[in-house]
């Protein structure tokens, strides 16, 4: 393949690939030349196997070719080389062409920060964190930060959480903060507490914990708390890491993605991208209730549509709201962060802004008051983020209200310790087909830099809902299982019913967002669907992707 406008590929080996990596599997030839920035005003003629999207009943639609112009479809169809004329583009795909994914729920920034740190997924023990902690300290010299995320006390041999001694022992000259896996807990050490100027004596911050034992701090940060130090942490630029999560994302096919609890620092830095025209893919910003006089903005790619609220934590954490207690942990109910009073009053400013409120809930308590504060205030411009815990009543909820829901499928495989956390209200947890069949508008997201922002990864847990690792909830779970094609469907033309855009297809007049795979998904038998290999990634017909050791003249 020959080499496109210096700036247009992606790249194929670093950091963004340990945590949104694109799937391996076999390689399909992709031969053309490459589109580049700004070559989207030739005329593209794709040559190959096209999925438009999918019909009315879900069947999907399939073209044997495409012809791009303006940076819009513009036929579908044999032979859309003879209707290019002369000077376009040429693309023949072995594989196949699927609409743009988009992920409907990330942090990007976070995503950013995520690829300069200590990817602690699969440690197994607090002596194995400390060993992990200890050798970042040695290559990065004392008062360096050390910042990682992933860990998972639930793996730990040692049964118990991390503490800031064992990371004081680790690392006693550097500021350590760790990132539990959900992003709703964390764990600093002396020093970063002592920088973010937390002491035994400093307040819980509202919505959030500072653990203490005997009247000592901990370290343990739960949900607002963890931003206290995180603020405080030398992380690079906002342009830096806005830049990396979103090349991370156009890297796994992901061509749109609605950038939840944009803060200032990150709004500015894709603000400044986007009138640059480095932003280069799509971002539905929702705003941190932090950032002042919030207001609808489009720029470039850049589109501010809203803005983010917690109603209640995590699973992991046991912060999620929950309507009776953890099993695993009688009189713990979580963190009720806002009731249906505060979130109808919240709707209803953001209404007068012109903006859309999304909504965190995973319990099913917090579910509860954001479908009674839609019925108070009307649900027009609420959207549920994750929804984890929909009983059948929230779920007839929602659909009766039609709101709409993004959710996490790769949640289904990392919370493998639902069953003993929830006992039998596992059943209802990440109920994806009992949504769809009640008529729920139901979005997927990678929720990343919690999960993979890898979209297959997500698909393939839709699909086999954790059935091939043989979790305890794989039972309870068989009748939630999705088809590949509503899996798909839900990472390509759903989210844009909630946004009112008209993305996710590649029907004629739509723009020519779409990613070129190795092999058609559709055909795949469930076990290799996360080995979907992304090829290349086009936004508006421009390529802004394409993965190395390609075939071509």
């Amino acid at each position: 393949m020959s080499g496109g406008v210096e700036g247009a590929s992606g790249p194929t080996e670093g950091p963004h690939n340990k945590a949104c990596p694109t799937a391996g599997g076999r390689r399909k030839p992709l031969r053309g030349g490459a589109a580049g920035r700004g070559s989207a005003v030739r005329p593209l003629a794709v040559v190959g196997r096209v999925l438009e999207g999918f019909d009315e009943s879900g069947r999907p639609i399939w073209h044997d070719g495409m012809l791009v112009e303006g940076g819009v479809v513009r036929y579908l169809g044999p032979h859309p080389e003879a209707r290019a004329g002369p000077g376009a583009r040429l693309l023949e795909v072995e594989g196949a062409v699927l609409p743009g994914f988009t992920d409907a729920h990330a942090h990007l920034m976070s995503l950013g920060l995520s690829l300069r740190t200590l990817d602690l997924r699969g440690v197994g023990s607090v002596e194995e964190l400390k060993r992990r902690v200890a050798e970042a300290a040695r290559e990065l010299g004392p008062g360096a930060w050390i910042l990682g995320r992933g860990w998972d006390q639930e793996e730990f041999r040692e049964g118990r959480w991390p503490t800031r001694w064992d990371l004081d022992e680790a690392a006693p000259s550097n500021p350590v903060l760790l990132l539990r896996v959900c992003g709703h807990a964390a764990v600093a050490n002396t020093l970063a507490l002592a920088t973010a100027g937390i002491t035994d004596s400093t307040p819980d911050p509202p919505g959030g914990l500072i653990e203490r034992a005997g009247g000592r701090v901990t370290g343990v940060l739960k949900e607002s708390a963890v931003q206290l130090v995180l603020s405080a942490a030398q992380r690079g630029s906002g342009e830096e890491l806005v830049r990396a999560g979103a090349e991370a994302l156009l890297a796994s096919g992901v061509t749109c993605v609605h950038a939840m609890s944009v803060g200032g620092e990150e709004l500015r830095a894709l603000a400044a991208l986007a009138e640059g025209g480095g932003l280069r893919i799509r971002v539905r910003a929702y705003l941190d209730a932090g950032v002042p006089d919030p207001r609808p903005l489009s720029v470039g790619n850049l589109m501010v549509v809203g803005l983010k609220a917690f109603a209640d934590g995590s699973f992991g954490a046991r912060t999620a709201a929950l309507r009776e207690p953890y099993s695993d942990e009688p009189g713990n109910s979580g963190l009720l962060l806002m009731d249906r009073g505060a979130i109808a009053s919240a709707l209803e400013g953001a209404r007068r802004r012109g903006l859309q409120l999304a909504v965190h809930a995973i319990g099913d308590r917090a579910l509860e008051e954001v479908v009674e504060a839609a019925r108070l205030a009307g649900a027009g411009g609420l959207r549920v983020e994750h929804a984890s815990l929909a009983p059948p009543d929230l779920a007839e909820g929602l659909a009766e209200l039609g709101l709409p829901v993004s959710a996490q499928p790769r949640f289904v495989l990392s919370d493998w310790w639902i069953v003993s956390r929830l006992g039998g209200r596992a059943r209802w947890a990440y109920p994806f087909r009992s949504l769809l069949s009640r008529g729920v508008t139901l979005a997927f997201s990678s929720d990343a830099p919690v999960e993979p922002c890898n979209p297959w990864e997500g698909v393939y847990a839709a699909v086999t809902r954790g059935a091939a690792e043989g979790l305890p909830a794989a039972r309870l779970w068989a009748g939630e299982a999705l088809t590949t094609e509503e899996a798909v469907r839900c990472y390509t033309e759903t989210a844009h019913r909630i946004t009112g855009e008209r993305l996710g297809r590649l029907s004629v007049g739509y723009p020519a967002d779409f990613v070129v795979v190795d092999r058609d998904p559709l055909a795949l038998p469930p076990a290799e669907l996360r080995g979907v290999r992304v090829l290349a990634t086009f936004v508006g017909g421009a390529e802004v992707y394409r993965a190395g050791g390609l075939e071509g003249p």
